[in-house]
């Protein structure tokens, strides 16, 4: 079974509301969606994500693939590409333009030649993984802030992650009492700030959090992403919450987290040899590990496969009205699908709907 065809799509999706942070505000989303075809009929789907500016055009994008992707799988086995290792030095340190969607389409192909859901091919054998409703909420004003978290409760979440890091501290207050407002008491509340404070800041904010009558599970990048003294500071000062964070550092920068005892929870997401690889190094170190947003939600076979996942991240994004069967999330848990592969099938008339190739 050879990988004979491709083909390139170049979708436009518009945010039902702005999303951001303390740092960002993106009000589109940009995906490359690739099918890689093999010459017995079975077809690989991966997908490519860019935030706030547009992709280039398909012609450009068809250009750059031809140039640097095709080459290298036109004619190659779907079990060999998926499995390479590859070695970054010198001039080939970095991340191509189409890394994940080849990954994730070779992946997929792999799991539907075997006639298995990729879960299972990569160990996994639960489907259920426990997950948080992500509201990303930061630019929303209030009002709109509680109608995210009561979408969430109806959806039956358990445990939600917002924004904070706004230079009052009152306003990260107010928003922590509103989830209180909606869920009770009774929620694993999750706080982001998105490197937006210094390590003393962060010491000064949670002690603060936690003397208003806020227990928080984790706390998610409080400090810049390659600060590992600053990290280690905060893993031995704030004993009452989790530091969650490695989402935005290589696995190097991963790596270096664990060894200077930086983490209590490695976030990981993106690629599914470079997560696989990074939770076996987070487990030689007695720490567990989180899943991210992933695009469709495929991170959740990632999460079925990992023995100490924490939490999948879900933020109810329109990506998942490309698929015909979107990945499910009830009574707040996500279920992998049973399906061969990784089981999303692209829904052609919404593919019809959103392609932009110029």
């Amino acid at each position: 079974m050879k990988i004979d065809t491709y083909k390139l799509h170049r979708v436009h999706l518009v945010l039902p509301r702005p999303i951001g942070d303390s740092q960002v505000r993106f009000t589109d989303h940009w995906l490359t969606v690739l099918e890689l075809a093999t010459n017995s009929g079975l077809t690989g789907l991966g997908f490519e994500l860019q935030q706030g500016s547009p992709t280039p055009t398909l012609e450009h994008l068809t250009v750059q693939f031809e140039c640097s992707e095709w080459p290298v799988l036109r004619g190659e086995n779907r079990f060999s590409a998926a499995l390479r290792m590859d070695r970054p030095r010198g001039g080939n340190v970095g991340v191509g333009a189409f890394s994940l969607a080849v990954e994730t389409a070779l992946w997929d192909l792999m799991a539907k030649s075997l006639d298995l859901p990729l879960y299972k091919l990569l160990g996994g054998t639960d489907p259920k993984v426990r997950a948080y409703g992500s509201t990303l909420d930061f630019q929303l004003d209030d009002d709109e802030f509680r109608l995210r978290l009561e979408e969430f409760q109806q959806m039956g979440f358990r445990a939600i992650k917002i924004k904070v890091g706004h230079p009052d501290p009152d306003w990260d207050l107010r928003r922590l009492n509103l989830v209180h407002e909606v869920f009770g008491k009774d929620v694993d509340l999750m706080v982001d700030a998105n490197e937006a404070w210094s390590p003393k800041e962060t010491i000064m904010r949670t002690h603060l959090y936690r003397d208003s009558g806020f227990e928080i599970f984790w706390i998610e990048d409080p400090i810049t992403r390659h600060d590992y003294a600053g990290y280690k500071i905060l893993t031995a000062e704030i004993p009452f919450t989790r530091i969650n964070t490695g989402e935005y550092v290589d696995f190097t920068g991963k790596r270096h987290l664990l060894e200077n005892g930086a983490a209590d929870v490695l976030n990981l997401s993106g690629s599914i040899g470079a997560t696989r690889a990074a939770a076996c190094l987070a487990g030689d170190f007695g720490i567990p590990v989180s899943i991210g947003n992933t695009i469709l939600e495929l991170g959740v076979h990632l999460a079925a496969s990992l023995p100490e996942c924490l939490y999948l991240e879900f933020s109810d994004l329109p990506w998942n009205r490309l698929a015909k069967q979107p990945v499910r999330f009830e009574d707040g848990w996500a279920i992998a699908p049973d399906r061969p592969g990784h089981g999303i099938e692209l829904d052609r008339d919404a593919l019809t709907e959103f392609s932009q190739p110029s």
